[in-house]
């Protein structure tokens, strides 16, 4: 039995939902939250496909608390999903969060469970991460280092982190002589100086919550814990059914890896600048979204 809370958001993809749901399974954890958008307005078959992936989670076959949140009308990503994590941590201190397609390897539940009961009262962290998208990035044997690079395709945090999350970002317009203290370096900003008023006006097909809770824990000088190795997988990358991950990446698929325990934890709790530079040069570089964001942005 697995004792730590876990958020289980689903949609309509009942084919990656039942993957990740027999790794829970696996894990029998003793709580599980399960939320769900509605069908979307025009999409003949999404109905059936939502029913379809809300059964799934009618096979729970062990001691379980479940609480389910299913909406009766979308919402989309953004408010659906960021509702969703709230609601779960109005009745929970800390916990695991996972996506339908979010396939994790079994050693990233007690990853999470160890460092959210390490660093519980630690302000200094705000995030657990499962994805490492760097191979050997981590040095001298350790498990983990820090950063201020969020991934969350399969992550932990607490209620005392998410109390700060506003899907408004207010920061953003409140404080605009200030925006350029939020980024690493100026390939980071031009990158995201676009992505960010998007997301907030729900511009451009931008329909996302992540990247709010992305720059608050910049706001908050929180670290992210990056794993040595990679322990979630993105199993719904070239979905046409997916909401974000439709385009394949090849950058972003990298194979699961279980971590070793005991985990080697570092005698310093600093961020590791390395790992956010070569994440801005590797991950979210593109020259094609820099030119173009570069010109959108004279213009905000």
């Amino acid at each position: 039995m697995y004792n730590t809370p876990i958020l289980f958001i689903i949609f309509a993809n009942p084919n990656t939902t039942a993957q990740v749901f027999e790794r829970i399974r696996q894990i029998q954890p003793t709580k599980l939250y399960v939320a769900a958008d509605a069908p979307r307005e025009g999409r003949m078959e999404e109905p059936k496909r939502c029913e379809q992936t809300r059964a799934i989670i009618n096979q729970i076959d062990w001691e379980c608390e479940l609480k389910t949140f299913y909406r009766d009308k979308n919402l989309g990503p953004k408010i659906a999903v960021s509702e969703a994590i709230t609601w779960f941590f109005e009745q929970e201190e800390y916990g695991v969060i996972l996506e339908h397609d979010c396939l994790p390897d079994l050693s990233f539940f007690s990853f999470c469970e160890e460092l959210l009961i390490r660093y519980k009262d630690d302000d200094r962290i705000g995030h657990i991460g499962g994805n490492c998208f760097l191979p050997d990035i981590v040095k001298n044997g350790l498990s983990y280092d820090f950063c201020s690079i969020t991934h969350i395709w399969g992550w932990a945090t607490w209620r005392r982190v998410w109390k700060n999350y506003d899907v408004n970002f207010p920061f953003w317009n409140e404080y605009k002589e200030k925006r350029s203290s939020l980024f690493c370096n100026k390939w980071e900003e031009i990158y995201f100086s676009s992505f960010i008023p998007d997301a907030l006006e729900n511009r451009n097909g931008t329909n996302t919550w992540d990247v709010q809770y992305y720059y608050m824990l910049r706001l908050q000088n929180q670290l992210s814990v990056y794993p040595s190795v990679n322990l979630v997988t993105n199993i719904g990358l070239g979905d046409p059914n997916a909401a974000h991950t439709a385009k394949v990446s090849k950058k972003l698929f990298v194979d699961l890896t279980p971590i070793s325990f005991p985990l080697k934890h570092s005698p310093y709790t600093m961020g590791n600048k390395y790992i956010d530079e070569m994440s801005i040069k590797k991950i979210f570089f593109s020259y094609k979204r820099i030119i173009r964001n570069y010109f959108k942005t004279m213009f905000i």
